[in-house]
């Protein structure tokens, strides 16, 4: 797994790059901030070990955290309470808000003559001679030189049409978005030993967690959602508000076993690619893929080595 762990930084890296350059030129507006991550932990136990995960980090890849003592926590971020064990702090992290950043992503590509076909449904994929020629949807007949298939958590529904296994099993996750606290974080932060996260917003606050393997259940139980506020509970002086107009939400992570996404041509079929298998590292790794997955369909040399992403290692 280091050696994936190596794919893996690369790619972040690789992003970071990518987001700075879409962000830092005011053009495309996600309110991206750079001001860090931050693990913090309950209990000396939860200290220790995740001192050896810091430990591995900086040893293996180069990125370690710096290390803040519970009592210094209040005065580091006055949203945490006092009685904590302390913190790891990555300061070279960045979190944005992924709606404005997807809305006004699309906005942009229209106005540079993009075309997003919604609500079609894929029927079909038609191949001839190792290639795909069409694809059969519910808004008719679908044609181009190239295809790319980025169908996140269904992606394993396509194997047997594009003839590759595509081992990728859907992990449920729920998240809700209210308003900001009174007393709101100023960095995002996660508690590793309640595994939920909270992110502020510039008008709104989330909290997110949770892995669940139950296939493409729909439902939203009211026991997870109280589940994510009361584990936040522990760490934070006003861990959520009371919000009616609180979004409850749910989405499938694509995950694979190797905690690789898959990027590259698909073996048997020379014009498709796949773009899936990004784990809970979706956006994060967005701009990355879109890049490399240019760079193989035209023959560029790619930015990052894409051997540990290939669809043939499985």
């Amino acid at each position: 797994m280091i050696e994936a762990g190596r794919h893996l930084k690369a790619i972040l890296e690789a992003s970071m790059i990518e987001y700075r350059e879409l962000t830092g030129s005011g053009t495309l507006e996600a309110e991206w901030q750079e001001n860090g991550l931050l693990y913090v932990l309950k209990t000396s136990a939860g200290m220790e070990s995740f001192a050896k995960t810091n430990a591995l980090l900086l040893d293996e890849f180069g990125v370690g955290a710096r290390m803040i003592e519970g009592g210094d926590l209040p005065g580091f971020d006055s949203a945490l309470k006092s009685d904590l064990a302390g913190a790891y702090f990555y300061e070279d992290d960045a979190h944005l808000r992924p709606d404005v950043l997807n809305r006004n992503w699309i906005q942009r590509l229209r106005s540079e003559g993009v075309a997003f076909i919604e609500s079609c449904e894929l029927q079909q994929v038609r191949k001839q001679s190792g290639s795909i020629v069409a694809l059969q949807t519910s808004q008719g007949e679908l044609t181009a030189d190239r295809f790319v298939f980025a169908m996140g958590a269904w992606s394993a529904q396509m194997g047997q049409e594009l003839e590759c296994s595509i081992p990728i099993e859907p992990g449920k996750g729920y998240s809700v978005t209210m308003r900001r606290p009174t007393i709101c974080p100023q960095h995002p932060i996660l508690f590793p030993e309640h595994k939920v996260g909270v992110t502020p917003f510039r008008d709104g606050y989330r909290l997110g967690s949770m892995m669940e393997f139950s296939g493409f259940d729909e439902r939203i139980p009211p026991s997870r959602i109280q589940q994510l506020r009361d584990s936040a509970e522990p760490y934070l002086l006003e861990a959520h508000c009371a919000d009616g107009n609180a979004e409850e939400w749910f989405g499938w992570r694509p995950m694979t076993w190797d905690s690789l996404p898959i990027i590259g041509v698909v073996p048997r079929l020379k014009n498709a690619m796949l773009a899936t298998g990004h784990n809970m590292l979706g956006l994060s790794l967005a701009p990355s893929t879109g890049r490399l997955v240019s760079e193989l369909m035209c023959g560029v040399d790619p930015h990052i080595d894409p051997s540990g992403f290939r669809p043939d290692r499985f």
